[in-house]
């Protein structure tokens, strides 16, 4: 089976910026990133755009849509993007014949579930500080950190925003008082974390330090 799927996988190039698939595309497979990062997003009132998901080398795209008609997110290449993309009936034959890889998807699926409820619980119960901290930390465990500490992605503050939950000017203040109590360094787009316990202690009161190695 694993000489069927690399017979029958497809490798595509996304430049940054460019979309992967729009919500409403219709759904013909699933997408594996080989290499490269990915913002996944979703409109809301007015147009309104959230990222609701980061992926990186490794992860899955479109995973939510699969066995529906349509995709309900759209995702977006935030740089240069390898992607392999692996059709409807491959996938459906592989899963048919291979107990391991469907049990091995339905456990990503369930923990997938799981972070976004835990999450969406606390962030409607954060203060918009707590929230920064959160977003930064998160940042820093899925796409890590560079040997100067800064964070291994580089988003506008608008991006940190629509992942906060807030808006770009209060980004910007937010990360401003954490430069001045010492917790971050900022080099224009770049994000450097001098402490991230100290981000972690914002969040304690929430009890999810357990999500977060740092």
């Amino acid at each position: 089976w694993i000489g069927i799927i690399n017979h029958s996988r497809n490798l595509s190039f996304y430049k940054k910026g460019e979309f992967i698939f729009r919500e409403g595309d219709r759904i013909f497979g699933l997408y594996f990133i080989q290499q490269g990062k990915v913002k996944v997003v979703s409109s809301g009132l007015n147009g309104r755009i959230q990222i609701v998901r980061l992926a990186t080398d490794g992860h899955l795209l479109g995973h939510k849509g699969f066995g529906s008609e349509t995709y309900p997110v759209g995702a977006v290449a935030l740089e240069d993007t390898w992607l392999c993309f692996l059709d409807n009936a491959t996938l459906h034959d592989a899963f048919l014949n291979n107990p391991k890889f469907t049990y091995g998807l339905m456990m990503f699926y369930s923990t997938e579930l799981r972070k976004t409820e835990i999450r969406l619980r606390y962030l409607a119960q954060m203060t918009l500080k707590e929230k920064i901290a959160e977003c930064l930390l998160s940042l820093k465990q899925i796409f890590g950190v560079n040997e100067d500490g800064s964070l291994n992605v580089v988003l506008s503050r608008q991006e940190i925003a629509d992942i906060a939950g807030t808006t770009a000017e209060q980004v910007t203040r937010e990360l401003t008082d954490l430069e001045n109590e010492l917790l971050v360094k900022k080099r224009g787009k770049k994000i450097i974390l001098l402490n991230a316990d100290g981000l972690l202690d914002i969040i304690a009161s929430h009890n999810i330090k357990k999500y977060f190695t740092v």
